[in-house]
């Protein structure tokens, strides 16, 4: 990237990583990788290199977890929707991707060193038992 004259990465974190929940190594590991680009994107700012995390709440996709959970557990799941999600409804694949694709384009130059959530305004990232 120094060679090319700069350049955008993007780390995909979690909302976990800034939020308790019961799986601390994960969490863990993803507050890393948003300190991580914290770090990064002053590190590497001369270098017209800029760094952010992104961070996505829960992701509704086919053959995910979370769809196995909304088939298995369709009462809890739907509670739990209706408790976390302001939006009333999980993040999509494609709504994840556009934001990446947005910070990853120059139309983000001025974006670095931080963490973008994409959560719809989730409240806790994880359902209790998984």
């Amino acid at each position: 990237m120094r060679a090319a004259g700069g350049g955008a990465m993007v780390f995909i974190a979690s909302i976990s990583g800034s939020r308790p929940q019961p799986r601390a190594q994960y969490a863990a590991a993803k507050a890393a990788e948003i300190h991580l680009a914290a770090s990064l994107g002053r590190e590497l700012g001369p270098d017209r290199i800029r760094v952010v995390a992104l961070s996505p709440g829960s992701i509704l996709f086919p053959g995910g977890g979370w769809d196995r959970r909304r088939s298995e557990e369709p009462e809890e799941f739907g509670q739990w929707v209706r408790d976390e999600f302001p939006l009333g409804r999980l993040g999509s694949v494609e709504e994840i991707a556009d934001v990446a694709c947005f910070l990853l384009s120059a139309r983000a130059s001025w974006i670095s060193g931080t963490n973008v959530v994409v959560d719809g305004a989730q409240n806790q990232p994880g359902m209790a038992g998984w």
